[in-house]
């Protein structure tokens, strides 16, 4: 759409020029010289350069039409796509130009990038994940793109971040080693896998790189200290999917179940993942657990040890919303036949949240 606007506005330059540099004086020429009356007129019209002007008059002609053709083209498909999407047509429209222009033109690393973002946005994290390894094979050493990478693999995988997610974080690592998101990501993925002293490491290190006294030297400090304990005590501390102790107060606790309505459409192996998200916003998750349906019902508890990075903690928020879903697949992705149940508006501090898994994703 934004390039038949470029190009409208292109032609009616050219019409404009031309009008003002050769048809005006050229009507005040024959103005002059033309005698009155119709047969006046009709010399007029014969003359040699009565073919420029018709062609300057068609080429009007033709770019009017060819303004209110796409004009009306264009406000057709925004309509269409209003009524299909809750996105904005515009994005809807940019999207699916970008990713038609990259079949065409594959080795656009910047463009892989790009649609990688607006997947990840749309919550389509299996395609972001696609698109980000399609940039960073095309754009290699890149550190933020690799940690881009990383992350939205370990949504996809219920913010685990064993495997692939740690390979790409390395990577990052070896490009830039203060990288200070791949430092807390890596010592968090050390922490999942049960290797604290490690983590430990890590956070030391990301430590001396944080200002001073600020909120996130202060959250990862407190992180070290209680690893520091519970290895001098002998407690390993519990690991992902298990609740964590709150931080600050900033935590969501409660029951997670299965509705007897949607219990037959659940195998007891199925994975079920509880996690709060913004009110209004990226749909990246905040905070999450894991489980499996055979678990349920279930006590949980989201708070800050879940954060997937220090600054989108749960404990910057006021309200968010709260999603349990049953994933066939095991992929955090939303997929037709998931169940799902959600509480939109969950002030944080709340206790004893009763949430439902009742309905069935279309």
């Amino acid at each position: 759409m934004n390039v038949y606007w470029l190009l409208a506005a292109v032609l009616i330059v050219i019409i404009a020029t031309a009008f003002v540099f050769a048809l005006l004086p050229w009507l005040r020429k024959t103005q002059q010289k033309a005698p009155h009356g119709p047969k006046g007129m009709t010399a007029l019209l014969l003359r040699r350069e009565t073919p420029i002007v018709a062609g300057g008059l068609a080429v009007c002609i033709f770019a009017v039409a060819l303004y209110f053709s796409w004009t009306v083209s264009g406000s057709s498909s925004a309509t269409q796509a209003t009524q299909n999407s809750p996105m904005p047509p515009e994005h809807i429209e940019m999207i699916k130009a970008l990713s038609a222009r990259l079949e065409k033109n594959p080795d656009d690393g910047k463009g892989w990038s790009m649609l990688a973002r607006s997947y990840a946005v749309m919550g389509r994290y299996s395609e972001s994940a696609a698109a980000y390894e399609k940039a960073t094979n095309l754009i290699p050493n890149n550190a933020a793109l690799l940690m881009d990478y990383a992350e939205v693999l370990a949504v996809a995988n219920g913010k685990s971040f064993q495997g692939k997610p740690s390979e790409l974080i390395h990577q990052a690592l070896t490009i830039d080693p203060n990288n200070t998101r791949a430092l807390f990501l890596i010592g968090k993925a050390a922490y999942q896998a049960g290797d604290y002293t490690h983590a430990i490491d890590y956070w030391e290190k990301l430590v001396k790189l944080l200002p001073p006294n600020s909120p996130q030297a202060k959250q990862i400090s407190g992180n070290i200290a209680q690893l520091r304990a519970q290895e001098t005590s002998g407690k390993r501390p519990q690991t992902q999917g298990k609740a964590q102790p709150a931080t600050s107060g900033a935590q969501i606790a409660g029951v997670v179940r299965l509705s007897p309505a949607v219990a037959s459409k659940a195998a007891p192996t199925d994975t079920v993942f509880v996690f709060a998200k913004a009110v209004s916003g990226p749909p990246m998750p905040i905070a999450v657990i894991r489980t499996q349906v055979k678990d349920l019902p279930k006590k949980f508890i989201l708070n800050d040890s879940e954060a997937m990075t220090p600054t989108m903690k749960l404990s910057n928020f006021k309200e968010v919303e709260v999603v349990a879903k049953v994933s066939k697949s095991g992929s955090a992705t939303p997929q037709p036949g998931d169940l799902r149940g959600e509480i939109t508006s969950v002030k944080v501090g709340t206790e004893n949240l009763q949430l439902v898994i009742d309905k069935i994703t279309p």
